[in-house]
């Protein structure tokens, strides 16, 4: 486990300088379109959900057939608070793998950007269950829970302060990655918080 922590860590660096510049500046429309998270309340609370497309230089994306990690952000009408965050993978990911999250800020380096990872490194989930369509790691109440070697991680305020959320997943051993920008997260959670939540849906 610990070699594909490691390995997690280097190919994340590795991710081209390209990709951090293009999620830095956040008065672009396109990106927030892009990025758009999707919003259902009903009378326990909201339910925050968008699809990462799955690609790398390793391993582009294939236009015919593009694959996606879907993240779904259930939050409780009562505190406010999250009663699970979920990552829903493809089938074809290593089930005994789980999947790696890790989180960066984009900061800028002179004339241009750079990313930097987030100091508690990568968190683990397991994949709890699958079906036809996907299989779902779920973080119950938005916490990972800490291990010998890893803090606990609370998601929520990681998606609230980070700019990219990092994912890792295996499909027969070879290693796929991919990232997200999280302004837009950051956007509607604000305007959930400010609307959506302050009234009940009949």
């Amino acid at each position: 486990m610990k070699r594909v922590v490691r390995l997690f860590l280097l190919l994340a660096i590795a991710l081209p300088l390209s990709y951090a510049q293009s999620q830095a500046p956040k008065e672009d429309p396109i990106e927030a379109l892009a990025g758009k998270w999707d919003v259902h309340c009903t009378e326990k609370g909201c339910m925050m959900f968008t699809d990462v497309l799955i690609g790398d230089p390793d391993h582009p994306a294939d236009p015919k057939n593009p694959q996606y990690i879907t993240i779904a952000v259930a939050i409780n009408r009562s505190d406010r608070k999250p009663a699970f965050i979920a990552f829903d993978l493809p089938t074809t990911a290593d089930h005994a793998q789980g999947v790696f999250i890790a989180f960066a800020k984009t900061l800028p380096d002179g004339k241009r950007w750079k990313m930097e990872l987030d100091k508690t490194g990568s968190s683990h989930l397991s994949i709890d269950s699958c079906n036809d369509d996907y299989c779902r790691a779920v973080a119950v109440h938005g916490i990972v829970e800490a291990t010998k070697d890893t803090p606990a991680v609370d998601l929520l305020q990681k998606f609230l302060d980070s700019s990219q959320i990092l994912f890792l997943y295996t499909k027969n051993g070879v290693p796929y990655r991919t990232m997200k920008a999280l302004f837009p997260f950051q956007r509607a959670y604000k305007q959930l918080l400010a609307s959506d939540m302050q009234e009940t849906p009949k």
